[in-house]
């Protein structure tokens, strides 16, 4: 008599939701170029690669801040809520009522969560820590979206804290980060991904 372990290795499908899409590695969406500062720094070009995990349902930053890899990550309800603030932003520029005033949590548009990853030598250190969103002249006429993350101290390790974080994005980048981040999108690729792998 034989038998066979087919039955056990019959793939369990997981359903989606706000934390999974697929069992799949992450894949790059798209490339930006956005200023960032660090700390009291001033303002510098910043290359970064996004990528989404469809098994976590997160967006990743992935750039090379000062000497460290960085890396910032977005789940999905944190980027829901990143969208509503973008809107209130984008209505405020578009009628031209966006005062030059000193940017502070006092003045945010929203408020959140995110993971923060760095390292010289790679992504060694990583941290849940909480940004605020809010309005920043750059320069004159040209007040950006301005993401800014704090430091917060890795727990275990080195205990050392996460970089000091802002991230500057335009209107016209936003709309290319809407394009290549939006949710149907990701998924859409996800499925490309999936219907690849189990052609026969």
């Amino acid at each position: 008599m034989l038998f066979t372990a087919c039955a056990s290795n019959q793939i369990i499908e997981q359903e989606r939701s706000e934390t999974f899409i697929a069992d799949i590695n992450s894949f790059e969406v798209g490339k930006f170029h956005l200023y960032t500062t660090l700390g009291l720094g001033r303002a510098k070009i910043t290359d970064f690669y996004v990528s989404f995990a469809p098994r976590t349902n997160y967006i990743l930053l992935k750039a090379r801040i000062g000497i460290d890899a960085v890396e910032v990550g977005f789940s999905y309800p944190e980027r829901q809520s990143l969208n509503m603030a973008r809107e209130t932003y984008i209505l405020a520029y578009e009628s031209d009522s966006i005062p030059n005033v000193k940017a502070n949590k006092k003045n945010a548009i929203s408020k959140g969560q995110a993971t923060v990853a760095w390292g010289s030598l790679g992504l060694t250190h990583k941290v849940t820590t909480t940004y605020f969103t809010n309005y920043y002249y750059l320069e004159p006429k040209k007040p950006y979206f301005r993401i800014k993350f704090d430091q917060a101290e890795e727990k275990e390790g080195d205990k050392v804290n996460s970089p000091a974080l802002s991230i500057y994005i335009s209107p016209s980048q936003w709309e290319k980060i809407l394009e290549a981040c939006n949710q149907e999108h990701l998924v859409e690729l996800t499925d490309e991904i999936l219907a690849e792998a189990e052609e026969f």
